[in-house]
């Protein structure tokens, strides 16, 4: 299913909505300045335009995404250094190289330039958008019964140490495809791509031309490649498949999954980028992933697979996943009250 939206927010308005106030509002406090934030709509935050979109030129794409992309050009032959070019694969692969293309009528005449614009235009605007829908439809429209499910049990149960752990598939799958979607790029990803960009060359220092980029966002080739890469994981992931769910499965099978609950009259922050790992001091992997204002989740060690661990935190305990959560953020955190004493120590 193909999504309508333009606007792709690479974190969930249904997510950041546990902080709102009013109809659709958050507090933004932009990274590195404290202060108490100022107000933003959740509509226009933490997206951007056509970023799971795919259109001609993509370096992730299909036999029929091709088809789609140069259906304008079914009716026409094209040519290249005189060899005639039927594969839209090939097409799309070279699509670099269309303004020396020659394209004809079914008659065999050549097209005009004027025509030949008016063919670029119409192909350039033919967007794939089954990500951001597939997503919509597996994943996101499904965050508010998680965390409804969840929130109801933690309160039916107050001072209970655990209990039977209610979709955490769901949660965990969530989770990790959410560190995968926001910015900066997922440390595995930017591993490998950093690895082949030290061997081979500095793609980060190759600026692509703005009227020669696929997307105005992909401003190196190294963002070129990494935004492709993510694309097919996540084509991958959305089809139950590849690095992603393999991530999100070995935490279901083999890690802890507590709930933290924040102490009384103080709260949880989150951000642009909410899913915060980092090395505790046993120097193993933790996460910790806040799902409302007053209740965050953490990954870490364990053999329980089966339950929640419920902990109600001291504030100073509070205080330390909130500072790790704010130097975890992207652009900017986002508190659901304009005040600091309820997340911070001052």
């Amino acid at each position: 299913m193909e999504s309508k939206a333009v606007y792709h927010h690479l974190i969930p308005q249904t997510y950041m909505r546990g902080w709102k106030h009013n109809k659709s509002s958050i507090y933004l406090v932009e990274k590195g300045t404290k202060s108490i934030g100022s107000e933003k709509s959740t509509e226009r935050f933490g997206g951007i335009e056509h970023y799971h979109s795919l259109r001609a030129g993509s370096l992730s794409r299909t036999k029929e995404d091709c088809e789609r992309f140069f259906e304008p050009l079914k009716d026409y032959k094209v040519k290249l250094d005189n060899d005639l070019i039927n594969d839209t694969l090939e097409m799309n692969n070279r699509f670099y190289e269309f303004d020396v293309w020659s394209i004809y009528r079914p008659n065999g005449d050549l097209i005009t330039k004027a025509e030949k614009k008016d063919l670029k235009n119409k192909i350039l605007s033919i967007h794939i958008r089954d990500i951001e829908g597939d997503w919509n439809t597996k994943y996101e429209n499904y965050w508010n019964s998680i965390v409804t499910d969840i929130s109801k049990k933690v309160y039916e149960n107050p001072g209970v140490e655990k209990f039977i752990a209610i979709r955490r598939d769901d949660l965990i799958k969530f989770m990790v495809s959410l560190e995968w979607r926001t910015k900066p790029y997922h440390p595995v990803l930017s591993g490998i791509l950093d690895a082949f960009c030290n061997s081979v060359f500095d793609f980060k220092s190759i600026h692509i031309p703005e009227d020669e980029r696929l997307y105005p966002f992909l401003e190196t080739w190294y963002d070129e490649m990494a935004h492709s890469y993510i694309l097919k994981l996540f084509r991958d992931f959305l089809d139950g498949k590849g690095p992603i769910m393999l991530e999100a499965k070995k935490i279901i099978n083999e890690l802890c999954t507590e709930l933290f609950l924040a102490p009384d009259g103080f709260e949880f922050l989150t951000s642009d980028n909410p899913v915060c790992r980092f090395t505790n001091d046993d120097g193993a992997t933790e996460y910790i992933f806040p799902l409302t204002p007053k209740i965050a989740c953490r990954i870490s060690k364990g053999d329980n697979q089966n339950d929640y661990i419920l902990r109600e935190l001291s504030k100073e305990e509070l205080f330390y996943y909130n500072n790790k959560l704010k130097d975890n953020c992207y652009k900017a955190y986002i508190l659901s009250e304009q005040n600091l004493e309820l997340y911070f120590d001052n």
